[in-house]
């Protein structure tokens, strides 16, 4: 057992996977001037919760309390080493399980540890930041990164270092086996059903990426697997395998059972069951691009939660990086449907510019003003349906639409905020916004008085303001604005946006302008 240096960060991850229960114990280290991971100890015990998620909507108690032991076990073993920064996490088998609420009760009541259940797009948010870290920069201006879970799949465009379109595909590894596991015994040509549900998705992915991408960048639990059986024997963070022997692989194995394929390869069942669909999911996706080498990876998000630990500065960075991958993803989407993109920044500018001067007032966070500045490009996208009730269809379009950088939930306040910007205002008549909780009413609402000013200040379309100058006063909100123009539209719909303003924080907004 090899002991930590004293001077070295040290920190421990215990990830409730949908196949097995990892423990990863490391400390930081600083190759020259990139930072990375030592692995002191890691540990394992396969336990199938995935398989109850998909294929009965719930985790078995029973499963649990195995899972509760293991637990137990893997915090002596952090005594060990003298770890006191732990963090235990948990992905698509219990975010999906209808009964997660009860499970992560018994699990703090039996080990006493908190469980965090990660978002999905907050999952391959920390795997993007952790790939980009270790890529080359080549690799980053022109690829396909894939992340393949137990029941989703993660697929993101780089370009020029940024990302520009993500989809996310229900179709992991694990979820597609116990889909289809069971015809695989009546059929020798399980292949080609994997691949006809696949292609639906694929010609998704195809119509909004380049029709020449160089690099394929690819992770998940499987991949372990593939790297066994191609003999390589490094955990490098990213490895290579030649394009060819992927798809020799899959063709070795696409008519052969899970169980010769473990016999054969020398592989545990569980593993030679979700190998097919993962190999199918990835000869699907490598067909998009022109890549001849896989950058491949071992590292699971359970990995990236233990580098931001012991690096929090670098991963801070790599969250900067992110948020420009967001705005160009909101941009897109915008000049998609043909949003007035000078009015949309215009708006944008002026929201934020707002939300800076009212810290204090809003009490809002880094967080909402992304938000905000969303929602400020995105309110208009409903336009391309229809200009009569547009906020309506601005809202059906947002949410359904991928932003990269933003989880499903934050999308959902992005489309809520859009809806409210213009006619409409927040409200319990509203079943959309009834769902919401408490604090997210507040936030929703704060957002949307702020967009409501912004959007005012654009009434006429005509960019009339260069700069806007706000302050607090006892009672009252003056926004002073400079202008060779005539501003009479902007100040009739800043009187009439403004009374929800007024509503929301109690303060009478006001404009003033002034002649240049």
């Amino acid at each position: 057992m090899q002991k930590k240096s004293k001077k070295n960060i040290t920190a421990a991850v215990i990830d409730i996977g949908s196949n097995d229960l990892h423990l990863h114990i490391a400390q930081a280290r600083l190759d020259g001037e990139q930072e990375g991971v030592d692995y002191l100890e890691s540990l394992h015990y396969p336990l199938s919760l995935g398989r109850d998620t998909f294929h009965a909507g719930k985790m078995r108690f029973d499963k649990i309390d195995k899972a509760c032991d293991v637990i137990k076990n893997f915090l002596l073993e952090t005594k060990n080493y003298g770890v006191r920064q732990i963090r235990t996490v948990a992905n698509t088998a219990a975010r999906e399980a209808a009964n997660i609420d009860y499970i992560l009760d018994q699990i703090k009541v039996k080990t006493g540890v908190t469980v965090e259940v990660m978002d999905e797009t907050d999952e391959k948010r920390h795997m993007y930041k952790l790939l980009s870290h270790y890529a080359d920069e080549s690799v980053k201006q022109s690829a396909l990164m894939v992340y393949i879970g137990a029941g989703n799949v993660g697929v993101i465009l780089l370009e020029g270092g940024k990302i520009p379109r993500k989809w996310n595909i229900p179709v992991g590894s694990l979820r597609m086996d116990e889909l289809f596991g069971q015809l695989q015994e009546y059929t020798r040509e399980f292949h080609k059903l994997l691949e006809e549900y696949l292609i639906g998705f694929t010609q998704q992915i195809k119509a909004g990426i380049p029709e020449e991408i160089a690099h394929f960048i690819v992770c998940g639990q499987e991949i372990d697997s593939v790297a066994k059986l191609a003999g390589v024997e490094s955990y490098a963070p990213l490895f290579t395998l030649p394009r060819e022997y992927l798809l020799d692989l899959c063709e070795k194995i696409k008519r052969k059972t899970p169980e010769r394929i473990a016999s054969e390869y020398g592989l545990p069942i569980d593993k030679a069951d979700s190998l097919l669909p993962a190999a199918c999911i990835v000869q699907n996706l490598l067909a998009l691009t022109q890549a001849q080498v896989l950058t491949a990876s071992r590292l699971l998000p359970c990995d990236a939660v233990l580098f931001e630990m012991l690096h929090p500065k670098r991963f801070a960075a790599l969250e900067k990086r992110l948020v420009k991958s967001t705005e160009l993803s909101v941009r897109l989407l915008a000049e998609r449907y043909s949003v007035d993109i000078a009015h949309g920044l215009q708006v944008r500018g002026q929201a934020l510019a707002i939300f800076d001067k009212l810290k204090k007032l809003h009490g809002l966070g880094s967080r909402d003003k992304q938000l905000l500045a969303a929602a400020a490009m995105l309110h208009e996208t409903g336009e391309y349906v229809n200009n009569r009730g547009h906020y309506i269809h601005s809202y059906n379009i947002v949410r359904a639409s991928d932003i990269v950088g933003l989880s499903a939930g934050e999308v959902e306040l992005v489309a809520l905020i859009c809806r409210y910007h213009s006619l409409l205002a927040p409200g319990e008549h509203d079943p959309t916004y009834a769902e919401l909780g408490r604090e997210e009413k507040v936030r929703v609402s704060k957002l949307v008085a702020l967009l409501k000013l912004a959007d005012a200040l654009d009434r006429s379309y005509r960019q009339k303001f260069s700069q806007i100058e706000a302050k607090l006063s006892e009672g009252e909100l003056t926004i002073t604005v400079h202008t060779q123009s005539n501003a009479s539209l902007e100040q009739w719909a800043f009187a009439e946006k403004g009374q929800f303003f007024s509503e929301v924080f109690g303060l009478k907004a006001q404009l003033k302008v002034k002649k240049l």
